[in-house]
């Protein structure tokens, strides 16, 4: 397996798709540089270089600032920079013939372009329903990676074979190195049932469902994380921010993991949700609206569109019994979506067809 570049999106402490990705590769014998998004060298410094774990390299690049990165001539000037700093640091690691592998950031097509004349492979991760500036990054990519399978079947329509389909992966000893012996302070001031959902209501929660569910069910308690004022209803708790690494001590003393999305929203309809493997390693009953990445795991899940849906979907969740043998099957798909596993699909798809730099 070659080595490789892993842009992201976020700094590694999100431990998202593209950092999952990178644990992959490492896991296959490939040796990783991981750069964090650029920060202005006049607010703060970027993280310098760090092996965090045998193989896996962070590093966090400088550019003048973020605004710059829109005018055209001083944002190709900025991600050249940024492609120098990066080069760079592979070089000075020995990196072999590695290859370059970038997640969703409006702009950086310029950055792309500069990694592309230096040499290296171009490989898009597209990890959700692609927004409208993604289509210029496939395009520039020799290979999108893509994890929605409903996403994968759109991009292969226009783009062929250059498009591949990885799957969803859980890192287990991570997340099994988080759970807890005793419920974390912030849960337990709340009664239960508790229905606990593992991310962040901006954007992704169905607010106006999970408002009528909860004025319902007064007895049923509802925990998020990084507080919000949009769902002020006294069974619902914001449980504050907390690293995803840490999130998997919260699970266990959840009685129903939720993941009410608004499926109206064409990123939520096609998502496939990381939460939703912290559920099943835990073996946890799943509530969920019909995002069409479930239709995999329809024997797992309980599904509900309507407030009334969702609430005999969450009623149905509460109802399983702790022996039921779907708790081992949701483990067992867990374990079977672990970070070697995805390290082995991506040998499959960057292998066969690598050109020499």
């Amino acid at each position: 397996m070659r080595d490789a570049i892993v842009f992201s999106t976020w700094s590694w402490e999100m431990f998202n798709v593209p950092e999952r990705v990178a644990l992959a590769l490492v896991s296959q014998g490939s040796r990783v540089l991981y750069c964090e998004m650029p920060v202005s060298r006049f607010r703060r410094h970027g993280r310098g270089l760090t092996e965090i774990e045998s193989g896996l390299y962070v590093f966090g690049p400088e550019c003048a600032g973020g605004k710059l990165s829109r005018l055209p001539f001083a944002g190709e000037r900025q991600w050249r920079s940024v492609a120098h700093q990066i080069s760079d640091k592979a070089e000075k690691l020995g990196l072999r013939n590695p290859v370059f592998l970038y997640s969703h950031v409006d702009g950086t097509v310029p950055l792309c372009a500069e990694m592309k004349t230096r040499g290296f492979p171009l490989v898009h991760i597209c990890m959700d329903y692609p927004e409208p500036y993604q289509y210029d990054l496939i395009d520039c990519s020799e290979r999108t990676l893509v994890v929605p399978k409903s996403v994968f079947h759109k991009l292969r329509a226009r783009y062929g074979e250059k498009i591949q389909w990885i799957p969803q992966s859980i890192h287990l000893s991570t997340a099994q190195n988080g759970q807890a012996q005793a419920a974390p302070p912030e849960l337990a001031s709340v009664p239960r049932p508790r229905l606990g959902y593992l991310g962040p209501l901006y954007g992704r929660v169905n607010l106006v469902l999970m408002r009528a569910v909860l004025r319902d069910h007064p007895d049923w308690h509802f925990v998020y994380f990084r507080d919000s004022e949009e769902l002020n209803i006294p069974n619902a708790h914001g449980a504050g921010w907390h690293r995803p690494q840490d999130l998997a001590r919260y699970v266990a003393f959840f009685d129903v993991g939720v993941m009410p999305y608004d499926c109206f929203d064409e990123k939520n309809l096609h998502c496939s949700p990381l939460k939703l493997l912290d559920y099943f390693l835990a073996g946890l009953p799943v509530a969920s609206t019909p995002i069409l990445s479930l239709s995999d795991f329809s024997d797992l899940v309980y599904l509900g569109d309507t407030p009334a849906e969702f609430s005999r979907a969450i009623e149905r969740a509460l109802e399983e019994p702790v022996n039921s043998p779907k708790r081992e099957a949701r483990k067992e798909v867990a374990r079977k979506h672990s970070t070697e596993m995805l390290g082995r699909r991506l040998m499959e798809v960057l292998q066969p067809k690598e050109r020499p730099c």
